[in-house]
């Protein structure tokens, strides 16, 4: 028997989850070439055919594949733990950690860990994705993503959670404004006026039914799905905007101000969302990063 490598069994993992010796390639920084070379030798050396290689419509697993993937995944884990031991006994972190965050969370987030690695495991290599919940959770449990960032209210089964920070919507309104003297403003109040909301589901449908619950029907002038434009058509006064977090001034620099919603409205934290099984050293490392994370 040929000797069997953890580099044909990362390749076979890569063009299994991906589905295309191009994309695995390209995940694994390594040429088309060397993929191909190392499953031909991976599936010589089990005495088996593990994919199904079709010109223009990428590649299939075999059921000896399906039956494999798992196990390669698993001697993968291993190895993965075996490294994050001797790093903590080195007291040094290193490699890619590949990070999933919800598009309208990146400028929250994002900064603050790249900061965060840089001084404390400055040998972590943070490689972000910005999508949408479901695609980001999809992609975590196939094996693609360590953990994700999202909203509590975009969870999918599956998924073991941590909870980052707690958040409610608050109104967003220009200083200009009519309830911006207030300390606090109820729905029934901003179902007067003209609102700006993100449309992101399923925080557009969360929103409206909160209005729609209590019998009132918002004047919905504009939706985008850019929390920015939100905060700069808010700044022009356009109308409100009911956003998870708060700053002093939009994009563009018109000031704005928050206000809490007195109504009783849904917790919607920001969670850390991890794939069942093993926390790996680095992952333990994102954990403690976001327990620093400034409250926005």
């Amino acid at each position: 028997m040929n000797e069997l490598t953890l580099r044909q069994l990362e390749y076979f993992v890569a063009v299994a989850e991906t589905r295309s010796i191009t994309k695995a390639a390209a995940r694994s920084h390594v040429s088309q070439a060397a993929v191909s070379l190392a499953l031909t030798e991976l599936e010589k050396t089990l005495g088996v055919t593990l994919t199904i290689r079709r010109p223009a419509k990428g590649v299939a697993l075999t059921a000896e594949g399906r039956i494999i993937l798992p196990e390669a995944r698993a001697i993968l884990d291993q190895t993965q733990q075996l490294a994050d031991h001797v790093s903590q006994v080195k007291n040094t972190l290193s490699g890619p950690l590949y990070i999933g965050c919800f598009r309208t969370l990146s400028m929250h987030v994002i900064p603050h860990l790249v900061e965060w690695f840089g001084i404390h495991h400055p040998e972590v290599e943070l490689i972000f994705d910005e999508d949408n919940a479901q695609e980001l959770q999809e992609k975590m449990l196939a094996g693609q993503l360590s953990a994700c960032l999202l909203y509590e209210a975009q969870l999918e089964p599956g998924c073991r959670t941590i909870l980052v920070q707690d958040h409610r919507r608050h109104a967003v309104l220009s200083p200009q404004h009519p309830l911006a003297a207030s300390e606090e403003v109820s729905l029934a109040q901003l179902a007067d006026f003209p609102a700006v909301l993100l449309d992101e589901r399923p925080a557009l449908e969360r929103t409206l039914n909160e209005f729609y619950s209590r019998s009132l029907d918002p004047k919905v002038g504009i939706r985008t799905r850019s929390v920015q434009t939100v905060q700069n058509l808010v700044g022009r006064n356009i109308g409100y905007g009911l956003l998870m977090h708060s700053t002093s001034t939009s994009p563009e620099g018109r000031p704005l101000v928050a206000r809490k919603i007195s109504d009783s409205v849904p917790r919607n934290a920001l969670m850390l969302a991890l794939p069942p099984g093993h926390t790996t050293a680095t992952v333990q490392a994102l954990i403690a990063s976001l327990e620093e994370l400034p409250q926005h």
